[in-house]
């Protein structure tokens, strides 16, 4: 599980925060935005993302200037190579809902022998713009005993300018 990230928007602070579940035949990953953590804090919105029966892990959630929310992910399942995937809601959004998933990277092979990997990912906002997302992920490069690699994508909503 990542760190949870904060936003202070100055009328009202956020943090968004994801972990993995299971849901129904598959697993998904389980986000939340909790408004105002240095008072009262209230759950503003939840859901639980899991659109097939894939397996999704190692997640990590980000929020940009307006308020738009991504979230990345590893899926996979015992006939599918692990795959790095995201999604996300515009701040316009109804409450509580991601959009369509998207595969930033397609997979290639599994891992076959007992290393781990995978164990992070890093959704972050630039800094520059405040609207781009920097998804990184681990991911096996091809059918070995241990031989991942590291990939990063970007991408930003087109409501942020």
């Amino acid at each position: 599980m990542f760190r949870l990230a904060y936003r202070n928007f100055g009328t009202h602070e956020s943090l968004v925060i994801n972990h993995s579940v299971n849901a129904g035949s598959g697993g998904g990953v389980r986000w939340y935005e909790v408004r105002s953590p240095g008072t009262t804090p209230v759950i503003q919105q939840q859901g639980t993302y899991a659109p097939s029966t894939l397996f999704r892990w190692m997640g990590s959630a980000a929020m940009d200037k307006v308020g738009n929310i991504a979230m990345g992910y590893t899926a996979s399942s015992s006939s599918t190579f692990p795959n790095i995937r995201f999604t996300g809601r515009s701040a316009s959004d109804p409450p509580g809902q991601m959009g369509v998933e998207q595969t930033a990277v397609k997979g290639i092979g599994s891992q076959s022998g007992p290393d781990r990997w995978g164990d992070y990912s890093s959704m972050s906002v630039d800094p520059t713009d405040d609207c781009t997302f920097w998804f990184t992920a681990q991911h096996p490069a091809k059918t070995a005993p241990s031989n991942w690699q590291t990939s990063i994508v970007h991408f930003k909503f087109s409501n942020c300018p």
